[in-house]
Protein backbone atom coordinates (compact mmCIF):
# COMPACT_ATOMS: atom_id res chain seq x y z
CA UNK A 1 0.00 0.00 0.00
CA UNK A 2 1.10 3.59 -0.67
CA UNK A 3 0.39 4.83 2.48
CA UNK A 4 3.64 5.97 3.09
CA UNK A 5 5.30 5.57 -0.30
CA UNK A 6 7.44 8.42 -1.28
CA UNK A 7 7.62 8.63 -4.39
CA UNK A 8 3.63 8.28 -4.83
CA UNK A 9 2.29 11.29 -7.56
CA UNK A 10 -1.11 11.22 -6.64
CA UNK A 11 -3.77 13.37 -5.02
CA UNK A 12 -2.90 13.25 -1.47
CA UNK A 13 -5.65 14.22 1.79
CA UNK A 14 -4.06 17.13 3.94
CA UNK A 15 -4.10 15.47 7.17
CA UNK A 16 -6.00 18.73 8.46
CA UNK A 17 -8.90 16.58 6.94
CA UNK A 18 -8.53 13.72 9.79
CA UNK A 19 -12.21 14.04 11.34
CA UNK A 20 -13.61 13.40 7.16
CA UNK A 21 -16.06 10.54 6.60
CA UNK A 22 -14.56 6.98 5.84
CA UNK A 23 -17.81 6.23 4.66
CA UNK A 24 -17.50 4.64 0.91
CA UNK A 25 -14.04 4.17 1.27
CA UNK A 26 -12.89 0.65 0.01
CA UNK A 27 -9.22 -1.06 -0.27
CA UNK A 28 -8.24 -4.12 -1.65
CA UNK A 29 -4.90 -4.96 -1.97
CA UNK A 30 -3.29 -8.46 -3.51
CA UNK A 31 0.55 -8.97 -3.03
CA UNK A 32 2.02 -12.20 -5.29
CA UNK A 33 5.53 -13.10 -4.07
CA UNK A 34 7.62 -15.96 -5.85
CA UNK A 35 10.49 -17.61 -4.24
CA UNK A 36 12.88 -19.91 -6.07
CA UNK A 37 13.71 -22.83 -4.50
CA UNK A 38 17.22 -22.54 -4.57
CA UNK A 39 19.45 -20.27 -2.27
CA UNK A 40 22.31 -20.38 -4.72
CA UNK A 41 20.01 -19.11 -7.79
CA UNK A 42 17.88 -16.84 -5.44
CA UNK A 43 15.30 -15.24 -7.69
CA UNK A 44 12.42 -13.17 -6.25
CA UNK A 45 9.43 -11.36 -7.74
CA UNK A 46 6.58 -9.46 -6.40
CA UNK A 47 3.18 -8.57 -7.88
CA UNK A 48 0.99 -6.12 -5.86
CA UNK A 49 -1.93 -5.24 -7.43
CA UNK A 50 -4.11 -2.64 -5.30
CA UNK A 51 -7.84 -0.97 -5.96
CA UNK A 52 -9.91 0.77 -4.47
CA UNK A 53 -13.12 3.32 -4.12
CA UNK A 54 -13.02 6.95 -2.70
CA UNK A 55 -15.34 9.90 -3.36
CA UNK A 56 -13.77 10.69 -6.72
CA UNK A 57 -14.39 6.79 -7.84
CA UNK A 58 -12.75 4.13 -8.23
CA UNK A 59 -8.44 3.81 -9.20
CA UNK A 60 -6.04 1.18 -9.09
CA UNK A 61 -2.23 0.54 -8.63
CA UNK A 62 0.75 -1.40 -9.43
CA UNK A 63 3.67 -2.55 -8.22
CA UNK A 64 6.19 -4.85 -9.73
CA UNK A 65 9.99 -6.31 -8.93
CA UNK A 66 12.15 -8.69 -9.68
CA UNK A 67 15.65 -9.60 -7.71
CA UNK A 68 17.64 -11.85 -9.99
CA UNK A 69 21.59 -12.17 -11.03
CA UNK A 70 22.00 -10.89 -7.19
CA UNK A 71 20.67 -7.24 -8.07
CA UNK A 72 16.94 -5.79 -7.74
CA UNK A 73 14.96 -4.13 -10.84
CA UNK A 74 11.78 -2.26 -10.80
CA UNK A 75 9.35 -3.19 -12.98
CA UNK A 76 7.48 -0.32 -15.44
CA UNK A 77 4.28 0.69 -14.44
CA UNK A 78 4.82 0.80 -10.82
CA UNK A 79 2.04 3.85 -10.76
CA UNK A 80 -1.91 4.28 -10.50
CA UNK A 81 -3.84 2.86 -13.68
CA UNK A 82 -6.91 3.19 -15.21
CA UNK A 83 -10.00 1.43 -13.37
CA UNK A 84 -12.61 0.51 -15.33
CA UNK A 85 -14.49 -1.64 -13.38
CA UNK A 86 -16.43 -1.34 -10.29
CA UNK A 87 -16.05 -5.03 -9.02
CA UNK A 88 -12.52 -4.67 -7.28
CA UNK A 89 -12.97 -8.14 -5.79
CA UNK A 90 -11.42 -9.27 -8.77
CA UNK A 91 -8.23 -7.82 -10.57
CA UNK A 92 -8.53 -5.44 -13.44
CA UNK A 93 -5.13 -5.79 -15.48
CA UNK A 94 -2.78 -2.80 -15.58
CA UNK A 95 -0.67 -1.64 -18.88
CA UNK A 96 1.75 -3.91 -18.08
CA UNK A 97 0.44 -6.58 -15.99
CA UNK A 98 -2.35 -9.05 -15.57
CA UNK A 99 -3.74 -12.02 -13.41
CA UNK A 100 -5.97 -14.43 -14.07
CA UNK A 101 -7.32 -18.11 -12.21
CA UNK A 102 -7.61 -18.33 -8.47
CA UNK A 103 -6.58 -19.45 -5.19
CA UNK A 104 -8.98 -22.63 -6.30
CA UNK A 105 -7.51 -23.42 -9.87
CA UNK A 106 -4.26 -21.70 -9.36
CA UNK A 107 -2.97 -18.10 -10.64
CA UNK A 108 -1.13 -17.26 -13.81
CA UNK A 109 0.63 -13.94 -13.91
CA UNK A 110 2.15 -12.02 -16.82
CA UNK A 111 4.81 -8.71 -16.96
CA UNK A 112 5.76 -7.18 -19.93
CA UNK A 113 7.63 -3.76 -19.76
CA UNK A 114 11.51 -2.74 -20.48
CA UNK A 115 13.58 -5.25 -19.88
CA UNK A 116 10.91 -8.19 -18.43
CA UNK A 117 8.74 -10.48 -19.97
CA UNK A 118 7.52 -12.83 -17.07
CA UNK A 119 5.18 -15.83 -16.56
CA UNK A 120 4.16 -16.71 -13.27
CA UNK A 121 1.65 -20.30 -13.05
CA UNK A 122 0.73 -21.89 -10.08
CA UNK A 123 -1.13 -24.84 -8.68
CA UNK A 124 -4.54 -24.57 -6.32
CA UNK A 125 -3.23 -22.27 -3.49
CA UNK A 126 -3.40 -23.24 0.46
CA UNK A 127 -4.32 -21.05 3.22
CA UNK A 128 -1.27 -20.66 5.45
CA UNK A 129 -2.43 -17.87 7.68
CA UNK A 130 -5.42 -15.81 8.65
CA UNK A 131 -3.95 -13.37 10.52
CA UNK A 132 -7.25 -10.90 10.89
CA UNK A 133 -11.04 -11.79 10.15
CA UNK A 134 -12.87 -8.74 11.41
CA UNK A 135 -15.96 -6.60 9.54
CA UNK A 136 -13.85 -3.81 8.21
CA UNK A 137 -10.39 -5.50 7.84
CA UNK A 138 -9.35 -9.23 6.19
CA UNK A 139 -6.39 -10.07 5.87
CA UNK A 140 -5.07 -13.82 4.93
CA UNK A 141 -2.24 -15.42 3.47
CA UNK A 142 -2.15 -18.46 1.05
CA UNK A 143 0.77 -20.69 -0.59
CA UNK A 144 1.07 -22.73 -3.85
CA UNK A 145 4.03 -24.22 -5.90
CA UNK A 146 4.86 -22.15 -8.92
CA UNK A 147 7.22 -21.82 -11.86
CA UNK A 148 8.17 -18.56 -13.27
CA UNK A 149 9.80 -17.92 -16.57
CA UNK A 150 12.12 -15.29 -17.73
CA UNK A 151 14.92 -14.63 -20.13
CA UNK A 152 13.91 -18.03 -21.39
CA UNK A 153 14.90 -20.05 -18.32
CA UNK A 154 12.53 -21.50 -15.66
CA UNK A 155 12.59 -20.94 -12.17
CA UNK A 156 10.91 -23.61 -9.81
CA UNK A 157 9.48 -22.11 -6.71
CA UNK A 158 6.16 -20.84 -4.52
CA UNK A 159 4.18 -18.59 -4.14
CA UNK A 160 2.97 -16.48 -1.72
CA UNK A 161 -0.50 -14.61 -1.92
CA UNK A 162 -1.37 -11.91 0.60
CA UNK A 163 -4.91 -10.62 0.62
CA UNK A 164 -6.27 -7.71 1.94
CA UNK A 165 -9.97 -5.97 2.52
CA UNK A 166 -9.75 -2.57 4.17
CA UNK A 167 -13.11 -1.00 4.87
CA UNK A 168 -12.76 2.83 5.21
CA UNK A 169 -9.10 3.04 4.40
CA UNK A 170 -7.92 5.27 1.73
CA UNK A 171 -4.93 3.44 -0.35
CA UNK A 172 -4.13 6.97 -1.83
CA UNK A 173 -3.87 8.82 0.91
CA UNK A 174 -0.61 9.52 2.71
CA UNK A 175 -1.37 8.61 6.49
CA UNK A 176 0.86 9.33 9.30
CA UNK A 177 1.48 6.40 11.73
CA UNK A 178 0.55 3.78 10.22
CA UNK A 179 4.30 2.54 9.61
CA UNK A 180 7.58 3.19 11.95
CA UNK A 181 10.33 0.90 11.83
CA UNK A 182 8.48 -1.48 10.38
CA UNK A 183 10.32 -4.95 9.36
CA UNK A 184 8.37 -7.84 7.79
CA UNK A 185 9.59 -11.30 6.28
CA UNK A 186 8.50 -13.51 3.83
CA UNK A 187 11.24 -17.01 4.42
CA UNK A 188 11.55 -20.60 3.45
CA UNK A 189 14.04 -23.00 4.44
CA UNK A 190 15.68 -25.80 3.62
CA UNK A 191 13.04 -28.33 4.78
CA UNK A 192 10.44 -26.70 3.46
CA UNK A 193 9.28 -24.40 6.70
CA UNK A 194 7.40 -21.67 6.07
CA UNK A 195 8.37 -18.65 8.69
CA UNK A 196 6.57 -15.16 8.46
CA UNK A 197 6.44 -12.27 10.72
CA UNK A 198 6.69 -8.78 10.95
CA UNK A 199 6.84 -5.87 13.50
CA UNK A 200 5.47 -2.73 13.28
CA UNK A 201 6.50 0.09 16.16
CA UNK A 202 3.66 2.40 15.49
CA UNK A 203 0.94 2.50 17.90
CA UNK A 204 -2.11 1.14 15.79
CA UNK A 205 -4.61 1.58 18.27
CA UNK A 206 -3.65 5.58 18.25
CA UNK A 207 -3.83 5.16 14.21
CA UNK A 208 -7.34 3.91 14.68
CA UNK A 209 -9.03 6.21 16.80
CA UNK A 210 -7.15 9.43 14.93
CA UNK A 211 -8.57 8.10 11.47
CA UNK A 212 -12.10 6.85 12.78
CA UNK A 213 -11.09 3.89 11.70
CA UNK A 214 -12.94 0.46 13.78
CA UNK A 215 -9.96 -1.72 13.11
CA UNK A 216 -5.99 -1.38 12.34
CA UNK A 217 -3.20 -3.70 11.57
CA UNK A 218 -1.85 -6.07 13.84
CA UNK A 219 1.55 -4.58 15.02
CA UNK A 220 2.83 -8.15 15.48
CA UNK A 221 2.70 -11.22 13.81
CA UNK A 222 5.30 -14.48 14.11
CA UNK A 223 4.74 -17.84 12.49
CA UNK A 224 6.25 -21.23 11.71
CA UNK A 225 4.28 -24.02 9.63
CA UNK A 226 5.90 -26.87 8.62
CA UNK A 227 3.73 -29.73 6.73
CA UNK A 228 0.86 -30.90 9.10
CA UNK A 229 2.35 -30.03 12.18
CA UNK A 230 0.37 -27.35 14.55
CA UNK A 231 1.50 -23.69 14.07
CA UNK A 232 4.39 -22.64 15.94
CA UNK A 233 4.19 -18.92 16.75
CA UNK A 234 7.03 -16.37 17.97
CA UNK A 235 6.98 -15.27 21.33
CA UNK A 236 5.84 -11.95 22.18
CA UNK A 237 6.89 -9.17 22.04
CA UNK A 238 8.78 -10.28 18.91
CA UNK A 239 13.01 -10.10 19.47
CA UNK A 240 13.84 -8.54 15.98
CA UNK A 241 17.11 -7.47 17.19
CA UNK A 242 18.93 -5.97 14.49
CA UNK A 243 22.79 -6.25 14.59
CA UNK A 244 23.65 -3.94 11.76
CA UNK A 245 22.37 -0.73 9.94
CA UNK A 246 23.24 1.18 7.41
CA UNK A 247 22.54 4.72 5.87
CA UNK A 248 21.61 4.87 2.15
CA UNK A 249 22.78 7.95 0.17
CA UNK A 250 21.30 11.34 1.07
CA UNK A 251 18.86 9.62 3.41
CA UNK A 252 18.15 10.51 7.17
CA UNK A 253 17.54 7.28 8.20
CA UNK A 254 19.42 4.06 8.95
CA UNK A 255 18.08 0.43 7.32
CA UNK A 256 18.85 -2.95 9.11
CA UNK A 257 21.10 -5.16 6.87
CA UNK A 258 21.48 -8.06 9.64
CA UNK A 259 19.26 -9.33 12.26
CA UNK A 260 18.77 -12.06 15.12
CA UNK A 261 15.55 -13.48 15.53
CA UNK A 262 14.58 -15.21 18.88
CA UNK A 263 12.09 -17.53 18.31
CA UNK A 264 11.24 -18.88 21.27
CA UNK A 265 13.89 -21.36 23.35
CA UNK A 266 12.56 -24.57 21.73
CA UNK A 267 12.91 -23.77 18.50
CA UNK A 268 15.80 -21.37 18.55
CA UNK A 269 16.85 -18.34 16.69
CA UNK A 270 17.40 -16.77 12.92
CA UNK A 271 20.61 -15.55 11.60
CA UNK A 272 19.42 -12.97 8.95
CA UNK A 273 21.11 -10.57 6.77
CA UNK A 274 20.54 -8.80 2.82
CA UNK A 275 21.65 -10.18 -0.06
CA UNK A 276 23.15 -8.23 -2.01
CA UNK A 277 22.22 -5.00 -3.49
CA UNK A 278 19.10 -3.61 -2.33
CA UNK A 279 16.55 -2.20 -4.61
CA UNK A 280 15.47 1.58 -2.38
CA UNK A 281 12.18 3.34 -3.28
CA UNK A 282 12.73 6.12 -1.26
CA UNK A 283 12.32 10.15 -0.59
CA UNK A 284 11.53 11.76 2.88
CA UNK A 285 9.59 8.76 4.57
CA UNK A 286 11.54 5.15 2.82
CA UNK A 287 10.77 2.00 1.86
CA UNK A 288 12.79 -0.89 1.09
CA UNK A 289 13.12 -4.14 -0.15
CA UNK A 290 15.07 -7.24 0.44
CA UNK A 291 16.43 -10.45 -0.58
CA UNK A 292 16.92 -12.03 2.64
CA UNK A 293 19.19 -15.31 3.58
CA UNK A 294 20.87 -17.18 6.68
CA UNK A 295 20.24 -19.55 9.31
CA UNK A 296 18.06 -20.90 11.52
CA UNK A 297 20.24 -22.21 14.50
CA UNK A 298 19.23 -24.56 17.17
CA UNK A 299 21.99 -26.12 19.44
CA UNK A 300 24.70 -27.74 17.13
CA UNK A 301 22.08 -27.78 14.62
CA UNK A 302 22.08 -25.18 11.34
CA UNK A 303 19.01 -24.55 8.51
CA UNK A 304 19.55 -22.84 5.60
CA UNK A 305 16.81 -20.09 4.69
CA UNK A 306 16.05 -17.40 2.15
CA UNK A 307 13.24 -15.20 1.26
CA UNK A 308 11.94 -11.59 0.96
CA UNK A 309 11.60 -8.49 3.28
CA UNK A 310 10.42 -5.32 3.26
CA UNK A 311 11.12 -2.04 5.72
CA UNK A 312 9.26 1.08 6.48
CA UNK A 313 11.49 3.59 8.44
Amino acid sequence: MHAQDPDFTGPLVSDEKEEETTEGLVFYSDRFIFRSNTLDDLTIVVFTFERGRQEEGFYGEFMGAIFERNRWAFFEGNDKYAYASSDLKNIFPSYYAKVGGSSVSGFQMEYDGGDFTIKVSSGPEKELLHTQNGATLNKKMGIAEAVMTVHGKEHWGDLIHESLFWKGFNGLRRYNGLFKDYQGFYLRSEEGQQIYFHKNSADQNAFKTRYNLPEALLQETGVVLHQDKAPLHFEKPIRLNPIERSTPPFALYKIPKRWEVVVNPEYGSLFLWSRKKKSINWLLGGYVIMAIEGVIKHSEKEERLWGFAEYFP
